[in-house]
């Protein structure tokens, strides 16, 4: 088809290829580190040039590559609609994987390797529809941007976070959708879909001890690994207070769990977090160390802070350990009443009857946190429909990560009647 026709596309064809795209991104070894996403700018550059869409690709650093294509809509008063993603992935460890992590092998029904599920899925699907919108010829009423960025594994230094600040009007929008939302959970043969409106913070900290080096023949109960396995036994075994948001509240109400009473999957949204991550003392076997450090890697609630977060731990801790604060990112919350959450909860309903659409945090970060600094509303969704004896959630960053083809099919359809119908395009229009 040349550049400059239009029609409609055939649904069963797009789906192949949202299908054919993923499998190739996740080919793209892009784990970080090192993080070298270039090669998956280059590949969507390429793959949107075909059909006529042109894209640009910011560098932060050699290799650090985030790419961002544009849509223009019709009426310049609505803001746009950014459409999100990340390219890098978390390291694997081969030992615990059954099948080749970059394979993007078919098999089980489900494709399989690092990034299907986090969240070159998601890359894959928004590539797809913007060349679709190409192709078709549709003409939305507000720009539609992608967005494919790098370093959101690592905290988006050289990603989200520098487009923000350094390249803000490429990801300027009222609204963004961005990972994690839009998935089954099955709770009390009831189906529930969390749409993500709120994030955590992190606030990552090194905690020292220090106490009298010596020689590790005249050994001692008071030593700097001592004073900080005891401190380390006092973080794990402490919860931090419960401070639970009118919005969770009602979200765990319509599950029918009690606060007093919510098991693993919520505790960490009822309240700030703290997890043992580096432990390091020592430097010869017959030394005694007059030092040893952990890195604590807190979660933070919309409304705290670093200091407030730092306050609370140093209740736990006491006063002997130093803190050294070694990276924060601020929590994020949008509120769930707007067109486009409305939107989103109508079309997963209908999409899955019964089923009941909810607002919800994730206890981890996303880039969300830095579009919200640029005053967009911010959602996670990225549907799929799962069956029960799926393991979701633990694949994520997990041994053997892969995404059920049948459910990536569903939320392919769900996520492209949702995108065209915000921006005033018939389904139809697009697809036969």
């Amino acid at each position: 088809m040349a550049k400059g026709d239009s029609m409609t596309i055939p649904w069963k064809a797009f789906q192949n290829e949202a299908l054919d795209c993923l499998r190739a991104l996740i080919r793209l070894d892009t784990t970080n580190p090192p993080g070298n996403e270039r090669i998956a700018a280059d590949y969507i550059a390429d793959a949107l040039a075909v059909h006529g869409v042109e894209s640009v690709i910011r560098e932060s650093a050699p290799t650090r590559a985030s790419l961002i294509a544009r849509h223009p809509g019709t009426d310049s008063s609505k803001g746009a609609l950014l459409l999100s993603s990340h390219t890098d992935v978390v390291p694997v460890e081969r030992s615990g994987w059954t099948r080749e992590p970059f394979s993007g092998e078919i098999a089980d029904g489900c494709v399989w390797g690092r990034g299907a599920i986090d969240m070159k899925s998601k890359c894959a699907t928004d590539l797809v529809l913007m060349t679709a919108l190409k192709r078709a010829g549709a003409k939305p009423d507000r720009d539609v941007i992608m967005a494919a960025v790098a370093d959101e594994e690592a905290g988006s230094d050289y990603g989200a976070k520098f487009l923000v600040e350094r390249h803000p009007e490429l990801v300027r929008a009222s609204y963004v959708l961005n990972e994690v939302g839009g998935f089954t959970i099955h709770l009390r043969n009831r189906r529930f879909y969390p749409i993500q409106i709120a994030e955590k913070g992190f606030v990552t900290i090194k905690m020292k001890v220090t106490a009298m080096p010596g020689h590790g023949s005249m050994p001692r109960s008071d030593t700097a690994i001592s004073r900080i396995a005891e401190l380390i036994t006092k973080i794990v075994k402490t919860p931090m207070r419960k401070n639970v948001s009118p919005f969770m509240r009602k979200t765990l109400e319509e599950l029918g769990v009690p606060v007093d009473s919510a098991g693993p999957l919520f505790q960490p949204m009822l309240a700030n977090t703290v997890s043992p991550t580096i432990l390091r003392a020592g430097y010869k076997d017959n030394v005694i160390p007059g030092e040893a450090t952990i890195v604590l890697d807190g979660r933070t609630l919309p409304g705290e802070d670093p200091e407030s977060f730092m306050a609370e731990l140093r209740e736990i801790v006491g006063p002997e350990p130093t803190f050294e604060l070694i990276k924060t990112a601020p929590p994020a919350e949008t509120s769930p009443d707007t067109p486009l959450f409305e939107l989103i909860k109508e079309t997963i309903e209908a999409a899955d009857p019964g089923s009941r659409a909810i607002p919800w945090m994730i206890p981890g970060a996303t880039d969300n946190k830095f579009y919200s600094k640029l005053g967009a509303a911010c959602y996670g969704f990225s549907p799929v429909r799962l069956e029960p004896h799926m393991p979701f959630g633990s694949l994520y960053h997990g041994n053997d990560e892969r995404l059920p083809i049948e459910g990536f099919n569903w939320g392919l359809k769900v996520y492209a009647e949702v995108v065209l119908k915000f921006l005033g395009i018939k389904f139809d229009e697009v697809f036969a």
